[in-house]
């Protein structure tokens, strides 16, 4: 069939045009089939479709490609219609081949973008990890703390106790007052002199092991209680205490109670009494470690508060360990003389 037989109408439907110049029209949810003549500059953008897939393909059965046929049929008996029929199916595989290609690189882009994404969510990954560990290794370096321009040291020093004593006191343990008098502290600093020839052990700082003289951290051998002190001891070493309780920070409510506790020791009337010194000693001694006792039971007693009766009780004690220590004496004289 000749191709004047299917001649080409430029007049057809406005709606029918716009299909036959973009195909994918027909098969796209969004077209109208009434679109108006106005919309043809727009029907690009209503197809959301790349400009592979609306392709258009060539009426091969047109004017335009009727030498093209003719040199094509030559001298057989191929139609008109037949040759367009070939040159449509020819366009078409090679189209399909194009959007296959086309299909396949951009599911290789897809790839590879999320590739490159999950590239990048990792690396973020790593960074706040590492900010992370950056951060937590600053927290556990050493720090060394400020000091006051121009102010020069004090005009005395205060007693420096052994680290068993500040570790007891960071504990918040009862710790004998005689690990703060002069005498002692003086030993500590001796210690320290010659803790080259000291037997060594193990010790946690931090997140490490350590390597620290043993009477640095264990209890002394020479340590005294507080009821065996003399009087000036006692005066001099509750000072270092109270002193070292203000310098790790305990409560304030516990440092007024200790300081009125020694306040009352030191100015009670007793003092003058016979033994009344020995007395004193003996309750604030018993007094003070019982208190640390409750603490650790969550059910103590206001240590500022005096308790008349049991010093009464304590000095009844101190008189008869003194009634008994005569006797044996005298026990011992009278059995020695015969």
């Amino acid at each position: 069939m000749s191709s004047r037989a299917r001649p080409h109408h430029p007049y057809l439907p406005t709606h029918v045009r716009i299909i036959r110049v973009f195909p994918c029209l027909s098969a796209c949810p969004s077209a109208c089939p009434h679109i108006r003549a106005s919309a043809l500059p727009l029907a690009r953008s209503i197809c959301p479709c790349p400009s592979i897939l609306i392709d258009i393909q060539p009426d091969f059965s047109s004017p335009t490609f009727e030498g093209l046929r003719n040199r094509i049929i030559g001298g057989t008996q191929t139609t008109h219609e037949e040759v367009a029929t070939e040159l449509a199916t020819a366009w078409q595989q090679d189209h399909d081949l194009r959007v296959a290609a086309w299909t396949r690189q951009v599911d290789e882009d897809d790839r590879l973008a999320a590739h490159a994404a999950k590239t990048e969510r990792e690396q973020a990954d790593q960074e706040c990890i590492h900010l992370e560990q950056e951060a937590e290794a600053e927290k556990k370096k050493p720090k060394i703390n400020d000091f006051k321009s121009r102010s020069a040291v004090g005009d005395t020093l205060t007693p420096c106790p052994s680290q068993f004593t500040i570790h007891k006191l960071k504990s918040f343990e009862y710790v004998e007052l005689w690990y703060f008098s002069p005498d002692r502290c003086k030993e500590t600093a001796d210690d320290a002199k010659t803790s080259a020839d000291d037997t060594f052990g193990l010790t946690k700082v931090e997140d490490f092991i350590a390597l620290k003289p043993v009477v640095s951290f264990k209890a002394s051998r020479k340590a005294i209680q507080d009821h065996n002190l003399e009087w000036r001891q006692f005066d001099l070493a509750k000072n270092s205490y109270l002193l070292y309780i203000n310098k790790l920070k305990w409560p304030d409510k516990h440092q007024r109670a200790l300081m009125m506790f020694f306040m009352n020791i030191v100015t009670h009337p007793y003092r003058s009494e016979s033994h009344g010194e020995r007395a004193l000693l003996l309750y604030a001694a018993r007094v003070r470690h019982d208190w640390h006792d409750t603490l650790v039971l969550d059910n103590a007693f206001d240590i500022s508060v005096f308790n008349i009766t049991l010093l009464k009780n304590m000095a009844e004690e101190v008189w008869n360990k003194l009634r008994h220590k005569s006797l044996t004496e005298v026990s011992s004289l009278s059995f020695s003389s015969r």
